[in-house]
């Protein structure tokens, strides 16, 4: 139980890695708080997992990401953990990738990612306590064919997670990044516009992986968790690759 009675917020809860995260977390104790764009299939994770609360809104707004943190706060008396977890793809050619997608991809994994946590810190600097853990991508680490809009902001997280991390490292509050090589959750296949199968994507992550497959979400999550616990007390503006060797390559 490493985060008995522990408050964690987790961004993009509703599936994939935050799912799985958001049960995991819980499963060890934890009063869950989940943030999703879909009501019906954030309320479920909610009552299948038995988590505390979901926020429903727009978290690319700097306006509801302050009175969900503030409502958070007066519900539950603090935040211990939040992860940044919702993030979207763009799958395009630099030249092919829209103003609509580039300003889009932009919104949810950078400005979201630094709205939500600069509420946090506010509140978890006050407290002296406190971790986040921001989910970006090995595309943060090296760049990839087809997915500059993605890269550049996996890589954007990665600089903020070390800046955010300098600017609290003397307050209680650690700050870290995990980069997860592929993942078998729903974004990843929704990524290919020519649909691939489970079998063309085993073949791929086979070809490309050392470990010639693809992480299962559990597997990402272990290094969340990881590093949103006392375990990692004096880890923090570091990020850990969770990708099966792709990056060591």
């Amino acid at each position: 139980m490493r985060f008995d009675s522990q408050v964690v917020v987790i961004t993009g809860g509703s599936s994939g890695i935050g799912a799985v995260a958001a049960a995991a977390f819980a499963e060890e104790g934890a009063r869950v708080v989940i943030t999703g764009r879909d009501e019906a299939r954030t309320r479920a994770v909610v009552e299948k997992g038995g988590l505390a609360h979901c926020g429903l809104g727009d978290i690319t707004d700097p306006a509801y990401c302050r009175r969900f943190v503030t409502e958070v706060v007066d519900r539950f008396g603090g935040i211990d953990v939040l992860v940044n977890n919702a993030g979207m793809i763009v799958r395009e050619d630099t030249t092919e990738t829209t103003d609509e997608q580039w300003f889009s991809i932009l919104a949810i994994n950078v400005n979201a990612v630094f709205f939500m946590s600069r509420e946090a810190l506010r509140h978890m600097r006050g407290r002296r306590s406190g971790a986040i853990v921001n989910v970006s991508s090995t595309c943060g680490l090296v760049g990839c064919r087809g997915l500059t809009a993605y890269c550049t902001t996996k890589g954007a997280l990665i600089q903020m997670t070390q800046s955010m991390a300098l600017d609290c490292a003397t307050d209680g509050v650690r700050v870290n990044a995990v980069c997860p090589g592929a993942t078998d959750t729903p974004m990843l296949f929704s990524a290919h516009r020519s649909r691939p199968s489970r079998e063309d994507m085993d073949r791929v992550q086979a070809e490309t992986v050392p470990m010639q497959r693809m992480a299962e979400p559990a597997e990402v999550v272990g290094a969340i968790l990881y590093l949103a616990s006392t375990e990692a007390s004096y880890i923090t503006g570091t990020h850990l690759s969770v990708d099966g060797g792709y990056t060591a390559q």
